[in-house]
């Protein structure tokens, strides 16, 4: 994880150079909103096993809302908002299949191969772009 390098690449390089404070406190957010996500995470995966994708998105999207992301580097908390969005903005498809039940990824090979493939891709899309966001958020 590249978190570990934050600080060393400014222009006042220095070896053995310590995290100061506020930069401990900022990988330590991170790295606990990413351990937490992981499992929320995997819950969602699972619960779509026996609730409908919708429910599993909506739990997902409120623990995830529900975590401390002050101490988290500047711009986190928003690119990490806007893919608990894209996760709910993809309930517009998962509507759709309130019956359909099976691990995550499982529901969502069924989903592809449906009438909404195209919507179903472009808002999947969405979820791994806003991913990707919060990633780059987190090495600032």
């Amino acid at each position: 994880m590249s978190l570990l390098f934050l600080g060393c690449n400014g222009p006042n390089k220095k070896e053995n150079r310590s995290f100061s404070d506020i930069e401990r406190k900022s990988i330590n957010c991170v790295k606990q909103i990413f351990e937490k996500d992981s499992i929320f995470g995997n819950i969602r995966n699972h619960a779509s096993e026996k609730v409908s994708l919708t429910e599993a998105i909506n739990n997902y999207s409120k623990n995830s809302k529900s975590l401390d992301y002050s101490n988290c580097p500047e711009g986190f908390e928003s690119a990490f908002s806007k893919h608990i969005d894209a996760w709910l903005d993809f309930r517009k498809i998962s509507d759709k299949y309130p019956l359909l039940r099976g691990e995550l990824h499982d529901v969502f090979a069924v989903i592809e191969k449906s009438k909404d493939s195209t919507e179903f891709k472009s808002r999947l899309n969405q979820i791994l772009e806003t991913w990707k966001i919060v990633e780059e958020s987190s090495n600032q």
